[in-house]
């Protein structure tokens, strides 16, 4: 009996050693290419991306501060206090809220509206610059496909081929959700989650489904939420049946 527990722990380490090297594993004609490909890509694309929406930022935190001032020269104090709230908000976020309830007034509503639809074409023009950057990269590890496979480096070939896959368009409309996600509740609930074409998704060991319109994705199961993705690789959500209120920040997983 001690023989065989000690035989499972051991095929239990070397199977949980396993996992952590093949994610350690470095490819390393990948990395210079990669590095390049990384380089192109900030300066050509993301630092121009990034000042865009710091500057969009920086004009809404304007439009929030005069119309405060405004608010506070008026005597309105429970508006002063509400544009108060949302400058100190968006400023220690760095970011404006990517959906809105119940208690959200209606001119905030219109503000960050207006402002999700700037973002939304900044991450369109983005995307769109990137993907011919990401197509002359993929084309370049065509030969190193190839190289890896015949000196018999098939795990390697592996890595390569799905950096390439990576690089492919995502699928247009509504499946561009497609993939697996890193979900983070603002309850502390942490798991991976999975949307399908079939327009299914996996949770936990659960099975839900969703739809799309208006640029929202909603989600129906246990709980349902109400989902966006604020570019290709992020989302953020809200749950609005089951503990309704409860936040969902998602990154895509490679």
């Amino acid at each position: 009996m001690k023989t065989i527990r000690t035989l499972i722990l051991f095929l239990l380490s070397t199977h949980v050693l396993t996992g952590i090297h093949a994610q350690e594993r470095v490819v390393s004609e990948l990395v210079p290419l990669q590095a390049e490909y990384e380089s192109k890509s900030k300066a050509q694309v993301i630092q121009p991306y990034e000042k865009a929406v710091a500057d969009l930022s920086a004009k809404y935190l304007a439009t929030l501060e005069s119309s405060r001032a405004s608010a506070q020269k008026a005597g309105k104090l429970d508006d002063a206090l509400a544009y108060k709230a949302e400058i100190e908000s968006v400023a220690a976020t760095k970011s404006v809220p990517s959906t809105d309830d119940a208690s959200t007034q209606d001119g905030f509503k219109k503000l960050r509206s207006a402002y999700r639809a700037a973002v939304g074409k900044l991450s369109q023009d983005r995307d769109r610059k990137l993907q011919p950057l990401k197509d002359a990269y993929s084309r370049v590890l065509d030969p190193l496909v190839g190289r890896l496979t015949k000196e018999g480096r098939l795990e390697d070939a592996q890595i390569v081929k799905a950096k390439q896959d990576r690089l492919k368009p995502l699928p247009a409309g509504p499946l561009k959700i497609v993939g697996k996600w890193n979900i983070t509740q603002s309850n502390n609930v942490k798991a991976e989650w999975s949307f399908n074409k079939d327009y299914t998704y996996n949770y936990w060991k659960d099975t839900g489904s969703f739809s799309y319109k208006g640029g929202k994705y909603l989600l129906v199961h246990t709980w349902d939420w109400e989902v966006r993705l604020t570019d290709d690789n992020t989302l953020d959500g809200v749950c609005t049946r089951g503990e309704v209120g409860v936040k969902i920040h998602g990154e895509r997983l490679p």
